[in-house]
């Protein structure tokens, strides 16, 4: 269905406060009583480390975009308000420039400028759909689960649901989408047995920001 430009707009709008809220979220106290049962399964203190949902939200913002250009320019400007607001909410209220997240906050705007590009089109029902879908799926298992040759498991309920959300958001019939999920994990226990980095994970992230700073 055809976006109008209002809907162009409001979808704008929509993802400037979702990066402001998300930034804030961040300086919550987790010592607050009725925050303290689920900090085991969301620490909003570490929101901004939480790769597997970055991943998340650039892709939904990507999918659900009007076209691959707008993709990038949502994705690029979620990314830059949300860093933004976050150092000044940072500055604000601890009185503190997180300085040492900001060259992993470019390097991962900049792949995502990129890459969201080619994301928009994993919703597509063909070949290069399948494809797009399983290299995504792939990236996010990546960063949501910790396997070894006999075990895999989620790192956290929150990046287990995340990866679940995006499988069902890229669903593309039953039969496609379990081989187009089994294809995504074989995928990424391929690349992680010959440690090849795939560049959105937080070890490149955290790899990138070391040799920069």
């Amino acid at each position: 269905m055809k976006r109008t430009n209002n809907n162009n707009w409001i979808f704008t709008i929509s993802i400037i406060l979702t990066a402001i809220v998300l930034a804030f979220l961040s300086f919550i106290p987790i010592n607050i009583e009725y925050i303290k049962p689920f900090v085991v399964y969301f620490d909003p203190t570490k929101l901004l480390s939480n790769l597997p949902l970055w991943i998340f939200i650039n892709s939904i913002i990507a999918l659900y975009s009007h076209s691959e250009k707008t993709a990038t320019l949502n994705t690029t400007l979620f990314n830059i308000v949300c860093f933004v607001s976050y150092c000044l909410f940072s500055i604000i209220l601890t009185h503190t420039m997180p300085k040492e997240m900001f060259l992993t906050w470019i390097v991962f705007t900049l792949i995502w400028a990129i890459f969201a590009y080619l994301v928009w089109s994993a919703n597509r029902q063909d070949t290069k759909g399948w494809i797009l879908s399983t290299i995504l799926l792939a990236i996010l298992f990546s960063t949501c689960f910790t396997y070894t040759e006999n075990t895999i498991s989620s790192t956290t309920i929150l990046n287990f649901l995340l990866y679940v959300f995006l499988v069902v958001i890229l669903y593309k019939g039953t039969k496609e989408t379990l081989i187009i999920v089994i294809l995504s994990i074989l995928l990424a226990m391929i690349l992680n047995k010959f440690q090849i980095q795939i560049i959105f994970t937080k070890s490149a992230c955290i790899y990138f920001n070391s040799v920069l700073l």
